[in-house]
Formats: structure tokens, C-alpha cells, sequence
């Protein structure tokens, strides 16, 4: 537990334990009681919210506003636990309601988006439904522009989107902290023990090109991400513009990626071949064009652009936010076609 001064608490979680990746939570605590910002996972109020706030001489009970800056199973999960323990209010993105208050719609959206290129295990599933916990109703429902009043102060919400569809930001205009959450994902995050790292997570490279540039226009003294140390201004700003920089490399790796396929140096597949979404590499030759599908982009993204570990939700994810930027631009085409379980 760290005190970040003027009522402010940042809390350390057991997720690096658990997944291998350090996981922080914030809260403000005032005369009204605490609003903490995101829950962890289904077990983190119990093992770390309630242990934690003790040490500071605070209790789990006072919690009355959770908001929940994403429909992640690290940022929402332990709203179930909450709810049978303060019965707090939860916010979240309005954007994301269906996500925060149903785990099936969120698994099939997220992780079975694209069954032909990645799909979870039942194994998966079952681990992943007992981090997302029970799905409590989200009452407050927020949007850009909002804002968080409380004792002293008030939270602006900032709707980023990119890393998740309606994924906020929150900004404490008048003691200069900015919660990033999810959204600043630099190169990726260390994997403890590893030489590998998680990979950035996005879904429309636009939106999260444009969040990340109105981050970067905000004024903050310290920049508090989820998943790492908080920073000061210039090293806040420094870790922005290499979340930007990724993006830049991993839209030329695509490129590269369909040139090669283009000239036979990638694997690519022919247009009979094919299945499940893929992508032609021109609009206007797509009968002759050759196909890339999504999954073995997606496994070279994440051997090659950096250690992540071949194909996984992260890069898969990152290729097809890439592809579909492509299509917007009229670069590439789409192209469908059933998977030979379908046509069984």
C-alpha cells in the first residue's frame, strides 16, 4: 500500500502472482468513505483490497463508488466480491455495458471474436469465467466528459478507447494525476520470470492513435498506469510516445509482412485455400491477390516484432486491428470463406 498524498492510495494487488504481471489498483479516501478505481480479479478484494486498506487504517466496508475503467477480468472481476461485502455503486464505461454485466457476451466478443484464428480452450474459459467472478449490475453508466465529484476535488473521465471500446482514463486535474489504466502500454508489459513480455492490446488502431495523442495533450504531474510504476510528467510523456511509436511499428510490420506475401516471401495462402477472414493485399486486384489469413499474421506479429509469444489474444488482436485500419484506408480487401468444419 502506497500513500500518494491528499487522500490518495495506490494498491499493490496479488496478480503478479497469479499471472505474472504487477496489477495496481487506486483509491480515494475522504469524510464520504472510498472510491476505488477498478477491482482486480474475482479473488483481489479479499486477498489484496481488504488487507491492503487495512494497513492504512482504512476498511474494505467504506467502499461506496467502484469504477471500472474497462470490461477486462483484472479491472472488473472482483465487483462481485464487492458487492456481497459493501454493497458499493459501480461505474463504468457506457460504451461497454453489455462486457461489465455479462461474461458470455464478453468472452464470445473478446476471445472467440475470431474463432479461425485464436479461440479459447474450455480450460481457458473455465479459468478466465473464475477471474470475471459473478456480474454484478453497473448503475452509473459513463461517458466522455463526466465527472466524478469528491471531497475537494473532482475526476474527469477521458474515453480513450482503442485498448478495449469504450476504455477510460481518469484525470485528477487539481493534484496532477493522470490513471491510465490500460491505455499506455509502452512496448509491452515484462512477464515476471520470463524473457517474454504481453504484448500492447488493441482494437482499432485509430481510436487508440487518437487516445493516446489526447494523453499526451493532457497537463499531469504523475501518470498511473494499472500494470506498472507510476511516472512522472516527462517520463509519462516518454512512455505515450512509445506506445505511438509501437503502433508505427507494428502497422509497418503488416506491411512488410503483406509485401512478402506479395512476392512469395511470407506464408500467405492462395484465394481456394483460404479460410475464415483474411485479407487481400490490393482493392482493385482482389481476384489475383494473394490472401493472408488473420492467425499466422497474428503468430509471426508476436515471434517477430517482439517476445510475445506467438499467436495469443494480444496479437491477434493487433494484427486485426491493423488489417481492418488497412481496409478503411483501401489498401487491402476483406474476403470470407467457410472453414472446412463449416462446409463439412
Amino acid at each position: 500500500m502506497r500513500d500518494l498524498g491528499r487522500g490518495w492510495f495506490q494498491i499493490t494487488t496479488e496478480y503478479l502472482d497469479l499471472c505474472g504481471l504487477p496489477l495496481y489498483l487506486h483509491a480515494f479516501a475522504d469524510e464520504d468513505g472510498i472510491v476505488l478505481l477498478d477491482s482486480g480479479v474475482s479473488a483481489t478484494p479479499e486477498a489484496s483490497i481488504r488487507p491492503e486498506l487495512a494497513r492504512a487504517g482504512l476498511s474494505i466496508q467504506d467502499i461506496h463508488l467502484v469504477v471500472n475503467s474497462h470490461a477486462h477480468p483484472d479491472h472488473m472481476g472482483g465487483n462481485a466480491a464487492l458487492a456481497a461485502t459493501c454493497a458499493p455503486v459501480f461505474a463504468g464505461p457506457a460504451l461497454e455495458a453489455g462486457w461489465l454485466e455479462d461474461n458470455d457476451t464478453l468472452i464470445d466478443q473478446l476471445w472467440n471474436a475470431n474463432p479461425d484464428a485464436y479461440r479459447l480452450s474450455e480450460a481457458q474459459r473455465a479459468e478466465l469465467v473464475l477471474q470475471l467472478g459473478d456480474r454484478p449490475r453497473v448503475e452509473r453508466l459513463l461517458r466522455d466528459g463526466d465527472e466524478i465529484t469528491l471531497a475537494g476535488t473532482a475526476l474527469e473521465v477521458i474515453s480513450t478507447s482503442g485498448h478495449s471500446p469504450g476504455h477510460l482514463a481518469v484525470l485528477d486535474r487539481e493534484q496532477g494525476l493522470l490513471f491510465t489504466f490500460d491505455d499506455v502500454q509502452g512496448f509491452g508489459i515484462p512477464i515476471a520470470h520470463t524473457d517474454m513480455h504481453l504484448a500492447p492490446l488493441y482494437h482499432d488502431v485509430r481510436r487508440y492513435r487518437d487516445g493516446l495523442k489526447r494523453l499526451n495533450a493532457l497537463e499531469f504531474e504523475r501518470l498511473l498506469p494499472s500494470h506498472g510504476d507510476s511516472l512522472d510528467a516527462d517520463a509519462g510523456h516518454r512512455r505515450i510516445a512509445e506506445s505511438l511509436l509501437f503502433l508505427d511499428r507494428a502497422e509497418e510490420f503488416v506491411l512488410d509482412y503483406l509485401d512478402g506475401v506479395r512476392h512469395g516471401d511470407s506464408p500467405g495462402d492462395s484465394p481456394g485455400d483460404s479460410a475464415g477472414d483474411s485479407a487481400g493485399d490490393s482493392a482493385g486486384d482482389s481476384d489475383r491477390a494473394e490472401q493472408v489469413r488473420l492467425g499466422p499474421l497474428a503468430a509471426a506479429l508476436g515471434e517477430q516484432l517482439g517476445p510475445y509469444g506467438g499467436l495469443n489474444l494480444q496479437t491477434m488482436s493487433i494484427a486485426k486491428a491493423h488489417l481492418d485500419d488497412l481496409v478503411r484506408r483501401g489498401e487491402v480487401v476483406p474476403t470470407f470463406a467457410r472453414t472446412p468444419e463449416e462446409q463439412r
